[in-house]
């Protein structure tokens, strides 16, 4: 039941952020076009629309733009999806062609508010235009323009031929519409205007419309009515049009990607339960299993390997007499004892901390804010770790499951992928994110450590014993016993383990219940810790310990963001490495 509401808690999430385009639709852009007159002018605005049988719309608009001085690189065209006239339409212009005095122009279609706009950037931003006369031939269709009349009419075509949108004066419009059946009761106006423009061919299926000095942002509209029944309403849909942008332009569309988002979600579940593993029984175990250190075993049991297992590495060293170790004013000495003899007999992963090392006699100083001894030390941690589990691998103990290594990666991808969708919808789809987003709640397991391995059978005995001994180590006395009655120096050679387990503490308080004394200090903690009872001993030794190697990879850390902050020759930067309109541009 928990995972059933996270499942719904996650995907609710992911709706939400996809939601983005209708929470913006109509935000930053209005019909009105350009806040400002434009300093060119259209001197011939010829415009030829033609409704066919079905309603659906082919216009070609020839516009003379005069550009009195140079600096301009072309005009820009925008389309108003919107109809006041018809609320559940959409005006999508498509297939939308443009020339330049004849050639090919560049030409960048793109939206805005939401997908409310449809805009078409016509010219080159690295070129201007000539100052002069230049005429512009834009050609587009739309669906089902045709509307239930009413007038009385049957149906009825209500068009802005010239969007209140264009930020030009315009001295001269030509514009002729043909259409499907003989136009009836033939209204023109411009803008408020009811006798601002002459139409000819009433009683036919061919208007001719002309109007002059038109004034920047003045729509010139036609409304007449047809004897003809109704074609199907174009680019109607079941939701709201700030949706759009978000669902998409078709039933089919939307189904679609709702079938594959719930068969990604399906793939993610699977892989996500092939990766999972269910416990083993875990029997008490008095000892710890042969042939493995204490970082091995913790891997095992928890799939994950950090400082605390490297910390419990050198005590199971110093206390097989490999190493000591000291601590002297915040500084800790590991010296070898015995060179390659000292480490003879110990597991792979344990013999690799000899690496910081060079024999017998030799030393290593971990100081707080040194740099070179952080710099050794983080490189010889990353080592241990990439060692304790290509040792499980080569061991026959872990084998890959689900994504591998890369789940995290890709799950993380898969999100960011989804709030990169929302905000630039790059397919006036966003919903395309919940493809994404619902693998990515599904398989959410996938980026938690240790997701990518899987034990094997070999893997998931030893996974048994070690957190068997595990148990023994971390339950109070009350549930399972350990009689320290005779052996109490078993409690000092589990010390490294309790550690590398992370329940030192536990070990110690059971030692304690058990005896009803304080544990023994282990005899290699030196004479930093003299006096301690053992619980405060461990515990300020990992402490101690991890703040010491921590204190030098940030000093080393930092010299190598101060090395890169500082490259470059001064930079303070992080181093190498059928409303609408238009305007001019």
């Amino acid at each position: 039941m928990k995972r059933l509401v996270g499942y719904t808690i996650g995907l609710a999430l992911v709706v939400l952020v996809l939601l983005i385009p209708a929470a913006i639709y109509g935000v930053g852009g209005s019909d009105d076009g350009p806040a400002s007159s434009d300093e060119t002018t259209i001197t011939s605005y010829v415009g030829d629309f033609d409704v066919a049988d079905d309603g659906d719309l082919k216009v070609v608009e020839k516009l003379t733009v005069n550009f009195p001085f140079d600096g301009k690189h072309g005009i820009f065209r925008f389309w108003d999806t919107e109809d006041p006239t018809a609320p559940d339409s959409r005006r999508i212009p498509h297939d939308i062609k443009v020339t330049m005095d004849g050639r090919d122009v560049a030409v960048e279609l793109s939206r805005q508010s939401g997908g409310r706009y449809r805009v078409a950037r016509i010219g080159d931003a690295d070129s201007t235009v000539e100052p002069g006369d230049h005429v512009y031939r834009i050609s587009y269709r739309i669906d089902g323009v045709l509307e239930p009349g009413t007038d009385g009419s049957r149906t009825q075509f209500y068009w802005n031929l010239i969007p209140a949108g264009w930020a030009q004066a315009i001295t001269a419009a030509d514009l002729t519409v043909r259409l499907p059946a003989n136009a009836q009761d033939v209204q023109c106006a411009v803008g408020s205007d009811t006798n601002g423009c002459t139409v000819e061919g009433a009683g036919t299926t061919k208007l001719h419309v002309t109007a002059a000095n038109l004034a920047p942002r003045t729509p010139v509209t036609l409304k007449t009515g047809l004897d003809m029944a109704t074609p199907a309403a174009g680019g109607t849909l079941p939701w709201p049009r700030r949706f759009d942008a978000v669902f998409g332009p078709t039933v089919a569309g939307l189904g679609a990607v709702l079938l594959l988002s719930f068969l990604v979600a399906l793939l993610g579940l699977y892989l996500a339960k092939r990766a999972a593993e269910r416990d083993p029984q875990f029997p008490l175990m008095y000892a710890p299993p042969e042939g493995v250190g204490p970082a091995q075993a913790a891997y095992l049991v928890t799939e994950q390997v950090g400082d605390e297992q490297y910390v419990a590495t050198l005590m199971y060293a110093a206390e097989k007499g490999a190493i000591d170790l000291d601590r002297s004013d915040a500084a800790w000495t590991i010296k070898d004892k015995n060179g390659a003899e000292g480490w003879a007999g110990l597991d792979p992963v344990t013999s690799g901390v000899a690496h910081l090392l060079g024999g017998p006699g030799t030393s290593f100083v971990a100081a707080p804010k040194d740099v070179e001894a952080g710099k050794r030390l983080k490189s010889e941690m990353s080592t241990f770790e990439s060692s304790t589990k290509s040792w499980a691998s080569s061991a026959g103990l872990m084998t890959t499951s689900g994504l591998g290594g890369f789940g995290p990666i890709v799950i993380g991808a898969c999100f960011i992928g989804v709030i990169a969708i929302a905000i630039w919808n790059p397919l006036d789809m966003s919903i395309v994110g919940l493809v994404l987003g619902a693998f990515a709640i599904f398989a959410a397991s996938l980026a938690a450590p240790g997701s990518g391995t899987r034990r094997t059978r070999t893997g998931r005995d030893l996974w048994s014993r070690a957190g068997g001994f595990r148990r023994i180590l971390s339950t109070p006395s009350a549930v399972d016993r350990f009689d320290f009655s005779g052996r109490q120096e078993l409690y000092t050679a589990y010390i490294p383990w309790a550690v590398a387990f992370g329940c030192a503490d536990e070990w110690a308080e059971k030692y304690r219940t058990e005896m009803a004394t304080e544990p023994p200090v282990p005899s290699y903690f030196g004479g930093a810790y003299a006096g301690a009872y053992a619980g405060s001993a461990v515990s300020s030794m990992v402490s101690d310990f991890n703040s010491t190697v921590s204190s030098a990879i940030s000093s080393y850390e930092a010299t190598q963001s101060s090395s890169s902050s500082s490259s470059g020759g001064g930079f303070s930067g992080g181093g190498g490495g059928g409303g609408g309109g238009g305007g001019s541009w």
